[in-house]
């Protein structure tokens, strides 16, 4: 393997021409969409003139003449087919975090009087601690237990109250089984929840044909809606009727602008709703969506999997030496859409690397993890991000950075 031959597989991949709706920068290698997706070339415009024209000009009426009114639903509907989910699952709200908090506390007040609660040691913190809020909210009357990842059934039984588990974990990449789990779940009559932050847009996912009743995930991350836009819900059709929300508000409400006294939830996913949505911040999820048009799903993992195989290949070939360790699972089925090696110095390289001109982040205590969006990075990247590496340490310019404080964002 060498560059040409990346450069052959790059004219030859059926989703090379999608690199062009996006802006990316000139001289950056871009291994960070794990983490911020890059933006949509369409998405400027549009929000500039949502500013400009809907809010500018329209003002008040642009909730029904521009249809902000139904931008959540329409959001969703977009997301459902990237996470297979019908239309009328889905709807954009809030943060990941408040969402799973509304459907944890759901489905903990309401639920079974079982006590359990179980979720993955070294899943995402803000999971944790939600958790951890919901049993001191609830006085303790249930008990949190953080499972090792492949303990995960066993720790599932008729005591469970709920199981909460992130797709792919943010550190190593690693990829549960969500099928099989869900299935344990539901043999057990025990609800799970998904997270699927570093899911969606990446992964193959079938929520609807796996049996999936509730999940939660972000949108800035592989579906490119920007800094901090919001995240979306996801119940399956056949729990919505019986969900009662715990956090409400006029957004959910069976008559919103009958402005009544006492709370009704509406019949349909919007009881998911509670206040005003971020009209600027769903259009632009809007277009990050927009940029998977006319793609197959398995034309992105496949080259997900190519990508992050290459990269590993060549990590293993050119820096054995330098005492780099995969932390991710070798096997492409069981390793989301990133690459994360462990390096006593992982901070430290990181840092040099993007002085290189090559993005990628930094995991407590020492993982670099490089994020693998299909959408537009390159095989030729992939290579060229090597060559970097091998720069850093073949040079040893990570010193530099070895004794510097980390910054507050890594």
């Amino acid at each position: 393997m060498d560059r040409a031959a990346c450069e052959r597989l790059d004219r030859a991949c059926p989703l090379a021409p999608l690199r062009e709706r996006f802006s990316l920068p000139e001289g950056v290698l871009y291994f960070n969409g794990n983490s911020l997706g890059a933006l949509p070339k369409t998405a400027a415009a549009d929000i500039d003139r949502v500013v400009r024209e809907e809010w500018g000009q329209g003002l008040v009426e642009s909730w029904l003449d521009a249809d902000w009114f139904f931008l959540p639903r329409k959001a969703g509907d977009a997301i459902a087919p990237l996470i297979g989910a019908s239309a009328g699952e889905v709807i954009v709200a809030d943060s990941t975090s408040v969402n799973l908090f509304k459907l944890a506390a759901s489905l903990l007040r309401h639920g079974k009087r079982r006590r359990r609660i179980v979720t993955e040691r070294g899943n995402f913190p803000t999971d944790v601690y939600i958790l951890e809020g919901l049993v001191d909210l609830f006085d303790e009357r249930f008990e949190l237990v953080l499972a090792e990842p492949a303990t995960i059934a066993g720790s599932i039984d008729d005591d469970t109250a709920l199981v909460l588990l992130t797709h792919v974990n943010f550190r190593t990449g690693a990829m549960h089984d969500m099928a099989a789990i869900t299935a344990h779940c539901r043999a057990h009559r025990v609800p799970v929840i998904w997270d699927l932050s570093h899911s969606a847009g990446a992964v193959p996912l079938a929520l609807n044909r796996w049996g999936v009743e509730y999940a939660v995930g972000c949108t800035y991350k592989f579906l490119n809606g920007g800094p901090g836009a919001p995240a979306y819900i996801y119940l399956a059709r056949d729990v919505i009727p019986a969900h009662r929300p715990v956090v409400t508000g006029w957004f959910s409400h069976a008559n919103q602008f009958g402005f009544e006294d006492s709370y009704r939830p509406t019949d349909s996913l919007e009881k998911c709703l509670v206040g005003t949505p971020p009209i600027l911040s769903l259009r632009a999820v809007l277009h990050g969506v927009a940029c998977f048009a006319g793609v197959e799903i398995d034309d992105v993992v496949r080259k997900s999997r190519g990508l992050s195989g290459l990269l590993i290949r060549l990590v293993d070939e050119r820096l054995a030496r330098h005492g780099f360790v995969l932390a991710s699972p070798r096997e492409p089925e069981g390793r989301g859409s990133q690459v994360s090696f462990r390096h006593p110095e992982g901070y430290a390289v990181s840092r040099a690397l993007r002085a290189a001109g090559v993005v990628t982040d930094f995991r407590s205590p020492d993982i670099l993890r490089f994020g693998i969006a299909p959408l537009y990075i390159r095989h030729v990247d992939v290579w060229d991000a090597v060559d970097a590496l091998v720069q850093v340490m073949a040079t040893e310019s990570w010193r530099a950075y070895a004794a510097a404080p980390p910054d507050p964002v890594t």
